[in-house]
């Protein structure tokens, strides 16, 4: 009597099997393949041990650079200004070096995203290709040459007590290292972070607040400086903060230097050489303009190889 075939079920029900399988899928894919039916949802999403563990060997879907390629999400181009007669913005030029170089998702070069864990590759990554000197001109998440408050939070003792032990031995470096320009996170968790930097601000934070109601010349909580002004910040619990408490990343919730050596943290990165910042990385192209300072002549290839790409150095 002959034996009826597995079904995909049963292989999927095979560890082995379904380890092999996530090789050659996308963590999108893997999580379609569990809805499709019972077992296979209980094989594949019963256990968020086993899920995280095989969402590590997937590949890259391609959607970021899809964005990029596509104009789409914060790639758009901004046709509304054409009704002003001026022309539609893009920002940071990228998709100018989407068109000219990056064709195609590096796939199996994918790394894990810091916030989610799903495998992204190098042109899915969110990050600005070319840098935009207002927002993050250091490259740093709390630094830019306006001077205005980006990605920190302040926290009363007890909070700020907690929340360092909950980050503790979760990085190598006791204080904030990011960078936007190195950060190896999705667009998706990229807006996540943007969403809650920005109901952090608007809940607790105040312009030219903070201070006593009889005019006393002493602030009740902590006041950093914003541009032109001061910006009062409170607890996400609605304590106040004493001025001592060291301001904490939004990104990775670690804490900053203190904000009085902030000026001197953004001078060491204009060094010349500074790694991670496209204005003064030497590993950076520089940027040739055409006679009306518009557009780059030629194109620069970018500071790193890409698979199948021939070496800057042999351009």
């Amino acid at each position: 009597m002959a034996h009826e075939p597995p079904s995909l079920s049963n292989l999927i029900s095979s560890y082995p099997i379904l380890s092999s399988l996530t090789e050659y899928v996308s963590t999108l894919d893997l999580f379609h393949l569990a809805l499709t039916n019972r077992s296979n949802h209980a094989s594949i999403l019963g256990s968020p041990v086993i899920f995280n563990r095989l969402k590590r060997s997937c590949l890259c879907d391609g959607r970021g650079l899809a964005r990029r390629q596509n104009f789409t999400g914060p790639h758009r181009i901004h046709y509304w200004k054409l009704k002003l007669k001026q022309e539609p913005r893009i920002d940071f030029d990228e998709p100018i070096e989407v068109r000219l170089f990056n064709l195609k998702c590096d796939e199996t070069g994918a790394l894990p995203c810091v916030r989610c864990g799903i495998n992204i590759c190098e042109e899915c990554r969110d990050y600005p290709r070319w840098p935009n000197r207002s927002i993050y001109s250091f490259g740093r998440p709390h630094l830019n040459e306006p001077c205005q408050s980006y990605n920190v939070m302040c926290l009363c003792p007890p909070c700020d007590e907690k929340q360092e032990k909950e980050i503790e031995g979760k990085f190598l470096n006791e204080r904030c290292d990011c960078n936007v320009y190195s950060r190896w996170i999705c667009l998706k968790c990229a807006r996540e972070f943007d969403r809650e930097a920005g109901r952090y601000y608007n809940e607790h934070t105040e312009f030219e607040g903070g201070w006593a109601e009889d005019d006393s010349d002493e602030p009740i909580t902590k006041l950093l400086h914003d541009h032109q002004h001061d910006r009062a910040f409170w607890c996400k619990c609605g304590a106040t903060v004493p001025d001592e408490i060291d301001p904490r990343c939004m990104w990775c919730k670690r804490r900053h230097r203190p904000e009085v050596e902030w000026w001197n943290e953004a001078t060491e990165l204009k060094r010349a050489g500074t790694s991670g910042n496209p204005f003064y990385d030497l590993g950076y192209p520089n940027w040739v303009t055409n006679d009306d300072g518009k557009y780059p002549t030629p194109y620069p290839k970018l500071g790193y190889d890409r698979p199948g790409e021939d070496s800057p150095a042999t351009l």
